[in-house]
């Protein structure tokens, strides 16, 4: 009976402690600037951050300005940035929306035209580079406790990060072998031996910008509002895509299905970027891929001078039994310099996933919240360069 209760209590401390409590921007900065006036320790700050959720997006600027003007030690800047990750498929608040008076209807055309030819023609004529993609995986699972502890879900924390080379070549995106699969030598064909858990990102050069744009052509397209950003005015369309109609993917990695049979078996779970064997004993839960091809909602946004899209987010809508409960996924653009030109590009794309434990036979597993954050840098020109000397050397 003690080990029954004992059971009993380490899952309930695993759990959250209540629904997290829904503020707006404007409420979230009274709070930080009361914390800071009441010298509260910058841990503390950061655990009780993790307690919020926001009805609207933290954006960057805001968060710079939070961040510059408050002092925010390191815990507090984190606890902010993922807060601020997952507002990323709503509105900014209204006061940050410029008063810039609505496009008519065929300049709302228009935007979606140049859209769509910045998709297919320029795109496509980016130079072969490297670059190097840096993703840092959170989740919110109990954290390890102090000796003598209990176990605790504190918020989102970060679990893993991994860093890979990435080419981009004759309009291609080709991700370089994983350190581990080239010293096993490995042929790129085969499957990975090193899996990148949670929801995979793909396509953020060009082919999930046309995937979306074309399945949105069998959707709705809206105009929804101007933004001001960094990059200058940029128009911001809502789209909706039937499942009949899409084409955008969900690859994750991996959920754990119900217990296995009384025997040993051997899973192979195909040939794909989520392949995977697992062996299943008795009573051991087992990792399953979870892939599908639902419907999708989101918004993009385009720069009006150039038809650059600048900014895309999704949000898969799943069926109700699926062991995902939410999907979504953010990818941001801006001008990134490649040899002596300047050229739009990735700069950093988020995937986030919630699982849904108790469809999975295990409610009282974790994590819950899985957030992928991916980040593009280091790019450079891919290719050889001749230096012709003359005369005396």
């Amino acid at each position: 009976m003690r080990k029954l209760i004992l059971l009993g209590l380490l899952a309930a401390m695993a759990l959250p402690a209540g629904a997290a409590r829904r503020v707006t921007v404007a409420q979230l900065e009274r709070t930080l600037a009361a914390y800071h006036a009441a010298h509260r320790a910058d841990s503390d700050v950061a655990r009780n951050l993790g307690a919020l959720q926001l009805s609207e997006r933290l954006t960057q600027s805001t968060l710079d300005t939070l961040t510059t003007q408050l002092a925010l030690g390191p815990n507090t800047v984190l606890a902010l940035e993922l807060l601020a990750d997952q507002t990323a498929l709503l509105d900014p608040p209204a006061g940050e929306l410029p008063a810039t008076a609505l496009p008519d209807a065929s300049t709302q055309q228009r935007l979606i035209d140049a859209a769509r030819s910045y998709v297919e023609l320029t795109l496509p004529r980016l130079p072969n580079f490297f670059a190097t993609r840096t993703t840092t995986r959170f989740d919110d699972s109990p954290q390890a406790p102090p000796k003598g502890g209990w176990p605790v879900r504190a918020g989102l924390h970060q679990v893993g990060s991994e860093s890979r080379q990435i080419t981009y070549r004759e309009g291609k995106e080709v991700l370089d072998p994983h350190p581990e699969i080239a010293a096993s030598g490995s042929s790129p064909g085969e499957p990975e031996a090193h899996q990148e858990t949670g929801l995979s990102t793909w396509g953020e050069f060009g082919p999930e910008l046309g995937v979306i744009l074309v399945d949105a052509a069998k959707g709705s397209v809206t105009f929804s509002h101007w933004e001001q950003t960094s990059a200058g005015l940029i128009a911001v369309y809502r789209y909706a895509v039937p499942r009949a109609a899409s084409h955008y993917t969900v690859n994750y990695c991996c959920y754990r299905g119900q217990d296995s049979a009384q025997h040993d078996t051997v899973l192979d779970l195909g040939r794909s970027r989520n392949q995977q064997t697992v062996v299943a004993g008795p009573n051991i839960s087992t990792p399953w891929p979870f892939t599908a091809r639902p419907g999708y909602h989101g918004s993009f946004s385009v720069d009006p001078a150039t038809g650059a899209i600048l900014r895309i987010a999704l949000e898969a809508e799943l069926k109700t039994g699926d062991p995902l409960g939410l999907v979504e996924s953010v990818v941001e653009y801006g001008p990134v310099k490649i040899g002596e030109r300047t050229f739009i590009c990735p700069l950093r794309s988020l995937a986030i996933t919630r699982e849904n434990p108790a469809l999975n036979g295990h409610p009282n597993d974790s994590p819950a919240l899985m957030v992928n954050e991916t980040r593009f840098t280091g790019y450079h020109r891919l290719g050889t360069t001749v230096r012709i000397l003359t005369g005396d050397y």
